[in-house]
């Protein structure tokens, strides 16, 4: 077989990966795959009309994502979320953001790069909810939230803290809570982001801890709420 046949081998398979790998998710994400529910290998290759291995290259992308859990002689799962989790979640982002706030104050005023990413990104984010109704695209605005606080929290310069923040947020995503958010629960979401902006942009340490503290909390309430009825209405699904 020569180098052009294998290459375009090879481009198949990863396309065909990619399907699938976006079929479970969204069907996690809606709740067709229910939480703590087994994702049987060959049942989802029957399913989706493809051989084992692109099923397992997809799952296996979704564990690193934290959406499926493997567990050794039970096989993958989706991996469940308890309020308790979610609850620590948002204890991470609040003590994380609120810690670095000196930092960040300090690398947005020369770090005029970054400065301009986060104002492209708000001005992206404004742009979407003032167009649409956001609540029909939530993994465009789910995107767009989670470029606006990885680049907030890239100007702490702690990497550590980026990767716990990109691992934390895929975790609450497939929970189905950030698709359930109302279109005017993001636009006060955007309308928060600006008054981190802002008070980041003046140096006032004291009202970007309010800031991200009003944000964080509203978030926290908001999807508490959505996870909570939830999680009352599964049973009777």
């Amino acid at each position: 077989m020569d180098e052009k046949k294998i290459e375009d081998l090879e481009i198949k398979k990863i396309t065909l990966t990619n399907q699938i790998y976006q079929e479970i998710k969204d069907s996690i994400t809606k709740k067709q795959f229910i939480p703590g529910e087994k994702l049987n290998i060959k049942e989802l290759a029957r399913k989706y009309h493809v051989s084992d291995t692109p099923v397992k290259q997809a799952l296996h992308r979704l564990q690193d994502e934290k959406m499926v859990i493997n567990i050794p002689n039970k096989g993958m799962s989706v991996r469940t979320l308890t309020p308790h989790e979610l609850n620590d979640i948002f204890d991470m982002r609040l003590m994380m953001d609120t810690f670095f706030t000196k930092d960040i104050i300090s690398t947005l005023h020369y770090n005029t790069n970054l400065r301009q990413q986060l104002i492209e990104n708000l001005e992206e984010q404004k742009r979407f909810v003032q167009a649409s109704e956001s609540s029909l695209c939530p993994e465009r605005y789910f995107s767009l939230d989670m470029d606006f606080h990885t680049l907030f929290l890239t100007a702490s310069g702690n990497q550590k803290a980026v990767d716990v923040l990109v691992n934390l947020q895929p975790f609450t995503y497939a929970t189905g809570t950030y698709l359930n958010q109302p279109h005017y629960r993001d636009c006060e979401c955007v309308a928060e982001h600006e008054d981190i902006l802002k008070a980041a942009f003046n140096a006032d340490i004291n009202a970007l801890n309010q800031a991200l503290e009003t944000h964080i909390e509203n978030s926290r309430r908001a999807l508490q709420l959505i996870f909570k009825v939830n999680q009352m209405v599964l049973p009777n699904e």
